[in-house]
């Protein structure tokens, strides 16, 4: 104990430093490659300045486009400047506006890092991508409109407040002193069925036929339900990672990410919110296993949900801006998780994201480019409480994190 006591003390220091250290500079070791077996880690991960960007606010219904409204989304930084989040987590603020300056939505939103990659675009130059998993509440305020599109109407009997789920991806420009940035985010809360599951805080039926998201950037993205879908037979470019919420000072570290290999097996498209229609939604089996011992798979039948989800949003078509010419998917999953460093089995909940396409990606393996990476992106993150109990409807902790390509 005393020695990972000294070891994580001579790492906060040093990344103390790593922290305040300006940005400009690609490749960036995110400091999770290569280690032990439930080995101790701690990522690396820059900061990353406030920034805005417009979005396109969606209301879905009977899994097809309802209305969309242009918005704006600002972040704002809630950490203090200098100091080093655990295994990477943010907290940022989100407001998101309507011209000129009308705030619509507004709250606080969990970042947790999910992977880091290098990208070329159409002219060749390079990019460093940071991406992050990302849940909390948003609240509406009156000029965001009225239930039961653009305001979800289940904010009325929850404090008025919705939660979503999502990400964003961090991009820097390598070629530039100072590093210019570009930003790619989409925030979901979908129908009953996933946003307020039965059992869980927040559980009802408020709107079961409709499914609300903002994605950005708003330029060169069309909103549509019939998205390409995942799914493969093998892929060897996958990673899982752990870190704990109890028994400090672990709750300030990671594992080393573990590499792992997947099947992801479509079963069915159909639309889960609401009147058959399009098939928006994919379900399918996924299964995953590590050479630790660590393995994730969706046992038949549920019991929380069909396992591996995914919800169809739109694509971007200009091949010049990030990410480039690429679908997106929201997605969520239903596992059994094995836990190989702590001994357990747990039943769990995942949220994240999919992407399909885009900017050529470079896997990054000792702070140096590598192999290509395939096209489809899949990360996840489990949900918990604060004690370690799955959870869904609210905010919350993740705990595993998992990164599949194919």
């Amino acid at each position: 104990m005393l020695r990972v006591l000294r070891t994580l003390c001579t790492a906060f220091l040093a990344l103390l430093a790593f922290e305040r250290a300006a940005l400009g500079q690609c490749v960036l070791n995110d400091n999770l490659d290569g280690g032990p077996c439930c080995g101790l880690a701690w990522a690396q991960i820059p900061y990353f300045k406030n920034f805005q960007q417009d979005a396109v606010d969606i209301c879905w219904r009977d899994c097809g486009v309802d209305q969309l409204l242009l918005v704006r989304g600002k972040w704002f930084n809630l950490n203090v400047v200098g100091t080093v989040p655990a295994c990477g987590e943010r907290l940022m603020r989100l407001d998101i506006i309507a011209p000129p300056n009308i705030l619509l939505w507004r709250g606080q939103m969990r970042l947790n890092y999910s992977r880091t990659w290098m990208a070329v675009d159409t002219s060749g130059l390079s990019h460093q991508v940071w991406r992050f998993l990302v849940n909390g509440d948003l609240k509406p305020f009156p000029a965001a409109g009225l239930p039961p599109c653009p305001v979800p109407p289940c904010v009325s009997a929850n404090n008025n407040k919705a939660h979503f789920t999502g990400y964003v991806d961090f991009v820097e420009d390598c070629s530039i002193p100072g590093g210019a940035f570009q930003y790619s985010w989409m925030l979901t809360h979908a129908c009953d069925t996933f946003d307020h599951h039965v059992g869980f805080p927040r559980a009802g039926v408020f709107h079961p036929d409709r499914s609300y998201s903002f994605v950005a950037p708003a330029a060169s993205f069309v909103p549509g339900p019939l998205q390409p879908i995942e799914g493969t037979p093998f892929s060897p470019f996958d990673t899982m990672r752990q870190r704990t919420l109890t028994l400090p000072p672990a709750t300030l570290a990671c594992t080393f990410e573990e590499p792992v290999v997947h099947t992801l097996t479509p079963q069915q498209q159909l639309c889960f919110c609401g009147a058959p229609g399009s098939n928006q939604f994919m379900f399918g089996d996924l299964n995953v296993q590590g050479p630790c011992g660590t393995a994730l798979r969706n046992p038949p039948g549920g019991p929380l949900l069909p396992g591996f989800v995914s919800m169809g949003l739109g694509s971007w078509t200009n091949p010049n801006v990030y990410p480039g010419v690429q679908a997106l998917r929201w997605n969520i999953g239903a596992y059994d998780f094995t836990d190989v460093c702590l001994g357990v089995m747990q039943h769990e909940v995942y949220y994240g994201v999919t992407t399909l396409g885009g900017y050529q990606a470079f896997q990054l393996l000792g702070g140096a480019p590598a192999a290509p990476l395939p096209p489809v992106f899949i990360d996840q993150q489990s949900a918990h409480s604060a004690t370690g109990s799955p959870r869904m409807n609210t905010p919350f902790q993740a705990l595993h994190f998992v990164t599949l390509n194919h």
